[in-house]
């Protein structure tokens, strides 16, 4: 959000970072980009392959095509309401690799046809195989002493640790795919499946809701004068303040770069800027490592009931924008219709 910041170029930035892969197909043309990380997953050189569909179906695992094809024109169809399936991938080495594949119709033609579509590979190879382990253990030690109640018991007590750990392993998993590695809070992928369940509530119940959109000003600045480690610690700090000042049933994640955002359910707009209001000050007073003053900037919005995710976030990041362009350091709020 710097004056200064090339959007294009710090998105390349966050795809050639981003460990696992994400996709942007143009429907109507076949186009499909894919991030550096899809193809490091899979062992391939950077960009070796051909962008079309057709790529991504030949790295599919032969058996599972079929069943990954199904489901992917059901969604097409409308007859899914989600696209998002587990399968295996075969990597440059011939080995297969177990993902997570999820995506999302973005852009419509005039004639209400899918006209472009994004998503996202996460490796879960490691959950897999650990899950195949287990029921292969399990399966042995069920069968093998049937007849033999002493060994039964203990084979039973050492079944319930594995699944202990299975379970422990799962949980995780599931936390380092949905956290930001950095800050510890939410990734932008797990707060945009959060904001949906908040939406869903406040129809649901007639609840207000509203979102506060936070930026450090001057990042770039920070990372120039003091290095890049430096500029972690800034990261680190601000989401640590942010937490540590938000309720509990408040969400914080990491919405991108130097960027955090917060869902507040059942708050309207007056205790929402009043939150935005504490937190600008309690950031502005505190210095990293003791010599680096950092300052932030915040939009706030409040959900309306015709409000999608798509238009809740365009006015947050507007909010943000106009607080941005009035000298940074402070708190704007857009509300419906403005």
């Amino acid at each position: 959000m710097s004056r200064h910041s090339n959007p294009e170029k710090t998105l390349e930035y966050v795809l050639d970072i981003i460990a696992d892969g994400v996709w942007d197909w143009n429907i109507l043309s076949g186009h499909v980009d894919r991030s550096p990380g899809w193809y490091r997953m899979l062992g391939y050189d950077v960009d070796c392959f051909n962008k079309d569909v057709l790529t991504w179906e030949s790295v599919i695992h032969p058996e599972d095509l079929p069943r990954v094809m199904e489901h992917f024109e059901n969604y097409l169809q409308g007859r899914e309401p989600l696209y998002r399936i587990q399968y295996r991938c075969v990597c440059l080495d011939g080995e297969p690799l177990w993902v997570e594949d999820s995506g999302r119709i973005v852009e419509w033609t005039e004639a209400g046809k899918p006209a472009r579509m994004i998503g996202a590979h996460t490796n879960i190879h490691a959950l897999k195989t650990t899950q195949k382990r287990l029921e292969q253990q399990n399966r042995i030690l069920q069968g093998e002493y049937e007849n033999l109640e002493h060994i039964v018991r203990e084979r039973t007590a050492e079944l319930a640790q594995l699944n202990q750990t299975l379970a422990e392993k799962v949980e995780e998993i599931e936390y380092i795919a949905s956290r930001d590695a950095l800050t510890g809070a939410y990734n932008r992928r797990m707060f945009e499946q959060l904001i949906d369940i908040e939406i869903k509530r406040a129809q649901r119940y007639s609840q207000p809701m509203c979102v506060i959109l936070a930026d450090i000003d001057l990042f770039k600045e920070i990372n120039d004068r003091y290095g890049h480690k430096m500029g972690d610690k800034v990261l680190a700090n601000v989401a640590g303040l942010l937490r540590e000042h938000i309720r509990d049933s408040d969400v914080l994640a990491r919405w991108g770069g130097e960027e955090f955002a917060i869902i507040l359910p059942n708050t309207l707009s007056d205790m929402a800027l009043e939150m935005a209001e504490r937190l600008r000050k309690l950031i502005a007073r505190q210095k990293t490592d003791g010599k680096v003053q950092v300052t932030c900037s915040f939009g706030v919005t409040q959900y309306h009931q015709l409000d999608s995710g798509d238009t809740l976030f365009a006015r947050m990041d507007q909010a943000l924008y106009q607080a941005k362009e009035s000298d940074r350091n402070n708190v704007r709020l857009m509300m419906p219709g403005t």
